[in-house]
């Protein structure tokens, strides 16, 4: 054992004890910001506001819960892509890329049916691996094969709806904002969004409602906007503004009046304070994010979300605004998320079971590295590595 663990263990129990007392200590505080909660005002605020966090801005009211739906009565159709994604050894002979989209589709109904699997895209020319920007080639790793992956998850959603029963809905494993690309160059945002914004838009156009489930979420847009309501600009005649605020409290000018907001999630906050919380089924209201990467996108494809209890958590939900201001449509995504996560967990079946199939396993791995082996064999070369990567696999002291 490499690590001292009973070295580790003190501060990490420091940590633990740290965050219970924050949560515990600003119970008081969050409780008296709901008490005192004026929706058209802080809309207002929200609306004027100059802050360094995310902001989620209501499609009706702040906090309002709406019960669980009843199940969809005539049957319907989850489709559901994950996908993984397999890179070849930097010190081996040949690049390549293995995104591996698996699928589960669901029909329930009169004519209930199941299809699971899974559809490899196997990325290897040079145009394949890298993206021109300017003069130079930019390669397809770390966040920019993250959009590329999930482009092939959408893309093999919107393939697979076309092939089921209605009522459809296409379910995606975590968030629907490219956030990804959030700090790129203006030519990789453009690369990744083209493809992005192509099945968004493909999926609208069908009528064909889709969104991303998140479970455990680490988001706070909605304990942003209770900073919001804490901030005494508004008193003074100003709008809010977190950076001015931020240099006169550095300076010693004044205290900062949202401090006295805990540093919690949305999903605590829906999951635990009283006046809030979710019961079983039920969600919050939609948000429209404020990422700014949205903002390449046509306004009915900017994403919004809801909070939804699970049954076992709260989860963040999110798809386009075209369905979350259908109230059909999003009473179906209501219905259809919540009856997944009961048969399975407090999360979706369908994103479960695309799960299992986009999984490689190690031994999946060291087969693709013996095909390359054998392929240079069969043509009568001997497989080239790297002098560092030899060292790892032959141990001399």
């Amino acid at each position: 054992m490499t690590l001292d663990i009973l070295k580790v263990a003190g501060e990490l129990r420091a940590a633990v004890e740290t965050v219970i007392e924050k949560e515990r200590s600003g119970r008081p505080a969050l409780l008296e910001l709901l008490r005192v909660f004026d929706d058209a005002e802080i809309t207002r605020r929200v609306a004027s506001a100059r802050t360094s966090w995310l902001l989620g801005l209501p499609l009706g009211r702040y906090f309002e819960r709406i019960a669980a739906p009843a199940r969809v009565r005539a049957g319907y159709s989850c489709v559901a892509t994950d996908a993984s994604v397999v890179v070849s050894d930097r010190h081996g002979p040949v690049q390549y890329v293995v995104i591996n989209v698996g699928f589960c589709v669901l029909e329930y109904g009169e004519e209930p049916a199941a299809q699971l699997g899974s559809d490899p895209i196997v990325l290897w020319r040079e145009e394949e691996l890298s993206i021109p920007d300017g003069t130079r080639r930019i390669p397809i790793t770390g966040n920019v094969l993250a959009m590329r992956r999930m482009v092939a998850e959408l893309e093999a959603a919107l393939r697979l709806t076309q092939h089921v029963h209605e009522p459809v809905l296409a379910l995606q494993d975590g968030t629907l904002i490219p956030w990804v690309l959030e700090g790129q160059t203006s030519s990789l945002v453009q690369w990744g969004i083209e493809g992005y914004a192509r099945a968004l838009g493909e999926f609208r156009r069908r009528r064909t409602p889709v969104a991303g489930v998140i479970s455990y979420p680490g988001s706070r847009d909605i304990i942003n906007v209770l900073r919001v309501a804490a901030c005494d600009y508004p008193r003074l005649g100003q709008r809010v503004n977190c950076d001015d605020c931020l240099r006169r409290v550095a300076r010693g000018e004044r205290v900062q009046a949202c401090a006295i907001v805990p540093d919690v999630t949305d999903r605590w906050f829906f999951a635990t304070l009283d006046d809030v919380r979710l019961a079983p089924g039920e969600r919050s209201a939609c948000f429209r994010s404020q990422s700014s990467i949205l903002d390449q996108l046509p306004g009915d494809d900017r994403i919004v979300f809801f909070y939804l209890h699970t049954g076992t958590e709260v989860a963040r939900v999110e798809l386009p605004h075209w369905v979350a201001v259908d109230r059909d449509l999003l009473d179906f995504v209501h219905a259809v998320v919540w009856d997944q996560c009961s048969r399975a967990r407090g999360y979706p079946l369908a994103l479960q079971e695309a799960h299992e199939q986009a999984v490689v396993h190690r031994e999946e791995r060291l087969q693709l590295a013996g095909l390359i082996e054998q392929f240079f064999a069969r043509n009568g070369f001997l497989e080239q590595r790297s002098a560092k990567e030899r060292s790892k696999r032959v141990r001399y002291a």
